[in-house]
């Protein structure tokens, strides 16, 4: 089976600028006209998982341009923008007459130097590469970047539009739902249209319709992960990360806050020392489950 048949979030991923959920897609498709006066664009929201990169990726598609995709927070370092991100923005295009297009997820995660490197790539190749940034907190952007790129800020999307979205798929994936348990899903989950997406296989994995009574937010599974850890039943958490939708980073995270909560010095270490592994490019799965063993000692 393909991973992106498992993976809803990937599943259903717009590929097209015009079906993403956002009012920011008509200033876009506007730019999609003239595809070679396309300015570098800085794609930022406070909340993660409205659409910035399903976004990044739809232009691409769009354009058909020759692309380098790369997520920041992983690829931080500055050899990544002198060796890979300026050794892309330096070769000629494969289709005559295009520009190329480096798409970097999550800058806020690229180091300071790293982002002073990129700032001189960016004015070098201008004529030949077009970039994409995403980030949550723009604070964490140099100004000098800024400055180059045409920001656009992600609102909320409209709960209608996000409620729209899930029934389309509830109707590709033939499951019952009401208009109230829609609501539900969205209110509970929002504006994080991943999350809702999430919960939304969830349901399905569980063969339950889509319904008041049934919905629950993503969160509410994390709060009965930390209860099994609480308990020691540290392979039920091991099951639910390996076998599911659960982003083991953003459980870590939720971890941390409840240990910071609870003032559980060592899970607040260990989750510490998760972040910076993830961060540095570990495998997020693995890093997570070897930790658990340790955070139940």
């Amino acid at each position: 089976m393909n991973p992106v048949d498992c993976m809803w979030t990937e599943k259903y991923r717009p590929d097209r600028v015009e079906n993403i959920v956002g009012d920011f897609k008509e200033k876009i498709m506007l730019y999609l006209q003239n595809p070679n006066s396309i300015p570098h664009f800085l794609f930022y929201s406070k909340t993660p998982g409205t659409g910035k990169t399903t976004l990044a990726k739809a232009i691409i598609n769009e354009l058909g341009f020759d692309a380098l995709i790369l997520n920041s927070s992983d690829d931080r370092k500055i050899e990544t923008v002198r060796d890979k991100v300026k050794e892309f923005a330096i070769t000629k295009s494969t289709k005559d007459g295009s520009k190329r297009i480096i798409f970097l997820d999550e800058v806020d995660g690229m180091l300071k130097a790293s982002q002073d490197a990129l700032r001189n790539v960016m004015e070098t190749y201008a004529s030949n590469v077009i970039f994409l940034l995403t980030c949550n907190n723009i604070n964490k952007i140099i100004e000098p970047l800024q400055s180059r790129c045409t920001a656009i800020p992600f609102a909320l999307p409209q709960k209608e539009e996000v409620g729209n979205y899930l029934k389309g798929i509830c109707t590709n994936e033939n499951m019952e739902f009401t208009e109230e348990g829609i609501a539900t899903l969205v209110n509970m989950n929002y504006p994080s249209i991943r999350n809702c997406v999430l919960a939304l296989q969830d349901l399905n994995v569980e063969s339950k319709t889509v319904s008041i009574e049934n919905v629950k937010p993503v969160n509410q599974l994390f709060g009965d992960l930390w209860k099994h850890l609480k308990d020691k039943n540290w392979k039920e958490i091991k099951k639910v990360v390996l076998e599911s939708t659960v982003d083991p980073r953003e459980l870590n995270s939720f971890f941390w806050n409840k240990a910071l909560e609870e003032e559980m010095i060592k899970v607040i270490q260990i989750t510490c020392r998760n972040e910076k592994d993830i961060a540095w490019g570990a495998d997020s799965k693995i890093i997570f489950v070897t930790s658990l063993i340790e955070m139940i000692k």
